[in-house]
């Protein structure tokens, strides 16, 4: 059962396709300060958050919790190629998120014929986004009904993500991980039905249980391209 956990997050559809494209990414920009996230968390209780780095634990809760502090910080990262179908699957994402994609204007680029070009044509692409935005993102490009190389444009931003910060790598699953059901009522594709299968009631409805089990699944760190 836990093999075919393993196949879902790895090829999330067709791999054959999904290994055609360069999913290579590069952050940016890490504007991560726990200190003040934590200032801000300590604020809207009225109390002062002193001068030390949150623990893992607590640093964990926020990320679960979601709540607004997490806003204050953000991630900026750059594709250099992806293709134009799959950015114009980032940019339904909006709150909380930023998004540049470039241009096949004749006039701007070297594109002769703009017509010429297909929808898996690779665009250059920035994006930026807070903590929440960046958890919100993956619960719906993690899910195995996204498209293959979406998932594998987005996972490709997390263990980008994970050489800065692992806690917020760790935050980052897909819905029904997080809500320990499937949300996918018209088309539910089974990983969660699977992946509960794994897991004791307990441990089921516990909801770091089933992030760290989730993260188990994933692994360690990939070596990634210089």
């Amino acid at each position: 059962m836990w093999i075919w956990i393993l196949l879902c997050l790895l090829l999330g559809g067709n791999k054959i396709m999904a290994e055609k494209y360069d999913t290579t990414v590069r952050i940016t920009d890490f504007d991560i300060d726990w200190k003040k996230i934590k200032s801000a968390c300590m604020t809207t209780i009225s109390k002062q958050a002193g001068s030390k780095e949150p623990n893992e634990e607590w640093k964990k809760k926020l990320l679960m919790c979601q709540h607004s502090p997490l806003r204050r910080g953000t991630i900026s990262w750059k594709w250099e190629k992806i293709p134009y179908a799959i950015s114009t699957h980032f940019v339904r994402h909006h709150e909380g998120v930023e998004k540049w994609i470039g241009t096949s204007r004749a006039d701007r680029t070297e594109v002769k014929d703009r017509s010429q070009r297909t929808q898996m044509d690779t665009v250059p692409m920035e994006m930026e986004a807070n903590i929440q935005a960046l958890i919100n993102i993956s619960e719906r490009r993690l899910c195995t009904c996204a498209d293959p190389l979406t998932i594998k444009y987005w996972k490709a931003v997390l263990e980008a993500v994970r050489e800065y910060d692992e806690d917020i790598y760790w935050a980052c699953v897909p819905q029904c991980v997080r809500m320990g059901a499937c949300p996918e009522q018209f088309s539910p594709c089974g990983f969660f039905e699977k992946f509960a299968e794994g897991l004791t009631k307990e441990e089921l409805i516990d909801m770091k249980t089933r992030y760290d089990k989730y993260n188990e699944i994933r692994g360690p760190k990939k070596v990634l391209k210089k």
